[in-house]
């Protein structure tokens, strides 16, 4: 006799350290992980693309203001994708949440986002926390 397949049920947070050197590979290795990962959370489809849209978005920006290589833990739990991008140098944030260079966009990551938050260490670091879910 054979087992039918189970629907994954566990929702335990799960969290992924990136570190990149800034450069070339940055675009490619942030687009894979972060779609692997909102796949692993059960992101629809959509909600997916808009991940790998604003990990794009990290990673076309981030290298400017990342000390050495750009960084980025990403938690998943249940239908929910968070991106903690840094530490970056100050004003680094705002720059991740800039305006799009397509006119009448705006900030990309805050408009695909469901919350966006910008912390600091004591050491002065800039961190981006960006959070991705899906409610349905």
């Amino acid at each position: 006799m054979t087992e039918s397949p189970v629907a994954r049920t566990d929702t335990a947070p799960e969290e992924t350290a990136i570190s990149v050197a800034s450069g070339p590979l940055v675009g490619p290795v942030l687009r894979r992980v972060v779609g692997m990962l909102a796949a692993r959370a059960r992101l629809p489809l959509d909600r997916l693309d808009e991940a790998v849209l604003v990990a794009d978005v990290v990673a076309s920006r981030a290298a400017s203001h990342a000390p050495e290589a750009v960084q980025v833990h990403v938690s998943t739990g249940d239908q929910t994708l968070w991106l903690r991008v840094g530490p970056l140098r100050s004003g680094g944030a705002q720059a991740l949440l800039g305006e799009s260079p397509v006119p009448d966009v705006g900030s990309l990551i805050i408009k695909l986002a469901d919350e966006v938050h910008v912390d600091r260490d004591d050491a002065g670091g800039e961190f981006l926390r960006v959070r991705l879910a899906y409610a349905g």
